[in-house]
């Protein structure tokens, strides 16, 4: 071991101060010895039994002192046992030389037997200082100890969350729990009930009946409880176990909307492909077959042609609509779906022209729309259409009108879609984005506004509704411009 100089000097001081007490301590059984021997003739074998233990004491110390100069402690440790053992030494030889001074200076003599005694008292002093100390020591030690077995189930809890946040289903999560409370109270047989079942038994038999008072419940958020068999938890265990089955509440509520999303998701994937291999071809081959009774067939009766006239219409917006659909589940089932740069105006420019060929008596208004081009996918035709047919729609005026226009305020552009209906009360503003409202009068679906909206937020935008000035309502999207316009 290698050490400073200046360790090793107190090193060698306080080892060298213990050899020296050892040594000088070790002339009074010495001396008593050759007393006994030349004043009391008495035999050596007495004598030495007598000086024997002091004999052995003395030896100790001095040869103590030699250890504690060639331990590897650290010098700080070497120092301290030093410095008490020559405390405790300097406090014994005081307090005797003490009581030996008085009674020489009044009695003239000493009292051996006093002396004993006191020796005695002081070694009984310093046995209960020291069974104090380490008394002391030890609870310290029990602390640390206890607080790092805290600290490590902490971790272990820390741990046993992350596991839980990236838990898939309901098993992986009841497995997770068990493991974590039989660290928590191992050695204790527990089981666990969520919604009215049980999910986990450990350490009992399934359907044990247990006394109430045996049992230390713990819940689980308000779907279920930890119940415990046999004495009484801890404050830390139980409050270490409230915790955790906060975040296991919390962890069952996301595995259940998880496979809800899973069911919708396979449901949707089913629909699609329901769309797509069955009924855009059962739509496509009715449109041909109507194609070829409207180039090919006469009829007699001019309203038949009208009739046929209305079918191929309406197959047609079928078709669109189908197609639409099938986009917009697209878009939902892709996870990577990558959005476009489409070009704001010429969109604007197609669904106008639409909806004046279709509703000749709506008087539609273009305003500045802002030349920037927008983040959006082939569905933003649809959300215009949606809006614009939604403005005619509702519209019971003499004169119904549209305007559109916008702006651009930043990277956000905004898109005004505004009519001169009847309006829209401002306790309805928010529900009408809803999945199943629709308005009193309309024979839709309601499913135009909900798909607006939520295309929209797909692309990173919004849609809100305000009130027109005189009257009707104002659609206003707001979308994220795509790179510099």
């Amino acid at each position: 071991m290698s050490l400073p100089l200046g360790d090793r000097l107190r090193r060698w001081l306080a080892g060298g101060s213990v050899s020296l007490l050892g040594g000088g301590l070790l002339v009074v059984p010495l001396y008593d010895i050759w007393d006994d021997i030349t004043d009391l003739s008495w035999s050596i074998a007495p004598t030495l039994i007598e000086n024997a233990p002091f004999l052995l004491l003395a030896s100790g110390l001095a040869v103590g002192g030699i250890w504690l100069i060639r331990t590897d402690w650290e010098t700080r440790q070497v120092t301290t046992v030093a410095r008490r053992t020559l405390l405790t030494a300097a406090a014994v030889i005081v307090l005797l030389g003490l009581a030996m001074a008085l009674q020489l200076h009044v009695l003239g003599r000493l009292k051996p037997v006093v002396l004993a005694l006191d020796g005695m008292l002081v070694g009984a002093a310093a046995s209960f200082a020291l069974s104090i100390s380490t008394v002391r020591s030890n609870i310290f030690r029990q602390q640390i100890s206890h607080h790092r077995e805290l600290n490590d189930r902490l971790e272990d809890l820390y741990e046993a969350v992350n596991e839980l946040a990236s838990a898939t289903d309901r098993a992986e999560t009841y497995e997770i729990l068990e493991d974590t409370i039989a660290g928590v109270a191992p050695a204790t047989p527990f089981r666990v009930v969520v919604d009215g079942e049980t999910v986990i038994e450990h350490g009992r038999e399934a359907n044990a009946t247990d006394p109430a008072r045996d049992v230390e419940t713990v819940p689980i958020g308000e779907r279920g409880a930890i119940e415990l068999q046999g004495g009484s938890l801890e404050r830390h265990e139980r409050s270490t176990l409230q915790l955790f089955g906060s975040y296991v509440d919390e962890t069952i509520q996301r595995v259940e909307r998880e496979e809800r999303l899973r069911d919708e998701r396979n449901l949707l994937e089913f629909v699609n492909r329901t769309l797509r291999h069955d009924l855009i071809g059962d739509i496509s081959l009715v449109e041909a077959r109507l194609g070829m009774l409207d180039r090919n067939a006469d009829f007699e009766d001019d309203s038949n042609e009208d009739h046929l006239a209305v079918a191929l219409d309406r197959t047609q917006e079928m078709e669109e609509f189908v197609q639409t659909m099938r986009t917009y589940m697209r878009s939902v089932l892709n996870d990577d779906h990558d959005l476009q740069t489409v070009a704001l105006g010429p969109v604007v420019d197609e669904q106008t022209e639409a909806i004046e060929e279709t509703h000749p008596h709506v008087e539609v208004e273009r305003g500045r729309v802002p030349e920037a081009p927008v983040r959006a996918d082939d569905l933003f035709h649809r959300v215009l259409a949606n809006l614009f047919e939604n403005a005619v729609e509702h519209n019971r005026s003499s004169t119904p009108r549209i305007r559109i226009d916008g702006e651009r305020d930043g990277e956000v552009v905004r898109l005004r879609v505004a009519d001169n209906g009847p309006g829209i009360s401002e306790s309805r503003r928010e529900s009408i984005f809803a999945q199943e409202e629709r308005g009193t009068d309309s024979d839709g679906t309601g499913f135009g506004l909900y798909l607006v909206k939520d295309i929209v937020e797909g692309y990173g935008g919004s849609v809100s509704v305000h009130e027109n000035d005189p009257r009707g309502a104002v659609f206003e999207l707001e979308l994220p411009v795509a790179g510099r316009g």
